[in-house]
């Protein structure tokens, strides 16, 4: 059970999605604008499955003639589907190839980014969406990291370095990194990013801990990447009811939290956004040509946050990530 502090923390949540919410974008219509943008683009996208976002994302570009569209996900029977809706409503669908990523085994990482090196010499645009969300119980990957650090930050640090070349081939890549405004409830906790192996374990404090590691490790893209083109921005999606993310949160945890109500429907006081209105921040971080200034910051709600909390913006601890992850991975990444 959630004990009161981080229950207390994520209740304030709900009070930052309200002050944050914009309802006002939404990603058809910012895709349209940004039309000649997406023309030509190749782009992948990280845990893609039918309710979720990576799914709206996908579909949302694929209306606007991007050179390839690659899917990826844990089981290639979650894409299947996404990729069978996008052909039956897409006037002229582009190529999409589905590719195996499972981001809790660094071998299924290292295997899926051969192939991805094989398949394109070239990727425009990176969308690391995959994650999951206050895991009950304890569970650390083979390589003996943490789930939500693994899954959520270690494995698409290990992806995204493997592919960089491809990345680098492109004349402005992006690299999007997907957060939560639950990142407020923890830092990197340096000196124990194991939650002490379980003994201290708190489903939501290990969550917050990846999603910060998500906003360090675009800023550490930029520090190490930007002079080279490289841009990098974390995106929250704010609160979107129905995309499964939640699944392994018991109702009951979500009753007391205040995110449902007790007939287990979403509540309303909550400004939940529908994935049309989330999935705009994802193309405009993935496309607009005039947000480049702003390289290696947050977008939430259709704007640059600035309000983004100090342990999540600090150089040096972006710096420390990435050796620590590189540490996690086995390789060092020099560029």
């Amino acid at each position: 059970m959630a004990s009161k502090d981080t229950s207390d923390q994520a209740t304030k949540l709900v009070g930052r999605e309200k002050a944050s919410a914009n309802f006002d974008l939404t990603s058809d219509v910012l895709a349209s604008k940004l039309h000649d943008q997406i023309v030509g683009k190749t782009v992948l996208i990280t845990g893609v499955s039918p309710t979720g976002l990576g799914a709206h994302a996908a579909a949302v570009i694929a209306e606007h003639s991007p050179k390839l569209l690659i899917l990826a996900s844990r089981r290639l029977s979650a894409i299947t589907p996404v990729i069978d809706s996008i052909v039956a409503s897409v006037s002229q669908p582009p190529r999409i190839v589905p590719l195996e990523l499972d981001l809790a085994s660094q071998s299924s990482v290292r295997k899926a980014a051969a192939e991805l090196l094989k398949l394109t010499p070239v990727v425009d645009v990176l969308i690391n969406n995959a994650g999951v969300m206050m895991l009950q119980d304890y569970a650390t990957t083979p390589e003996g990291v943490e789930m939500h650090l693994a899954i959520n930050h270690v494995g698409h640090f290990l992806f995204t370095n493997l592919i960089m070349s491809a990345l680098l081939g492109s004349p402005q890549p992006r690299v999007i990194n997907i957060t939560s405004a639950a990142y407020f409830g923890s830092p990197i906790r340096f000196d124990d990013l194991n939650l002490r192996y379980g003994k201290d374990y708190e489903p939501f404090v290990a969550y917050a801990q990846s999603k910060t590691a998500n906003l360090l490790f675009s800023l550490g893209l930029v520090r190490k990447l930007g002079a080279k083109g490289l841009l990098s921005f974390g995106v929250d999606p704010g609160g979107v009811a129905g995309t499964g993310i939640n699944r392994a949160i018991p109702m009951s945890d979500q009753i007391k939290r205040g995110w449902r109500l007790e007939d287990g429907s979403p509540n309303p006081a909550i400004p939940w956004k529908t994935p049309a209105q989330s999935v705009a921040s994802y193309i405009m971080a993935a496309f607009d040509p005039d947000i480049k200034d702003h390289n290696g910051e947050t977008i939430a709600a259709g704007i640059f946050d600035e309000g983004v909390a100090p342990h999540a913006k600090d150089p040096e601890d972006a710096d420390k990530l990435w050796t620590v992850s590189e540490k996690l991975v086995g390789q060092e990444f020099a560029y």
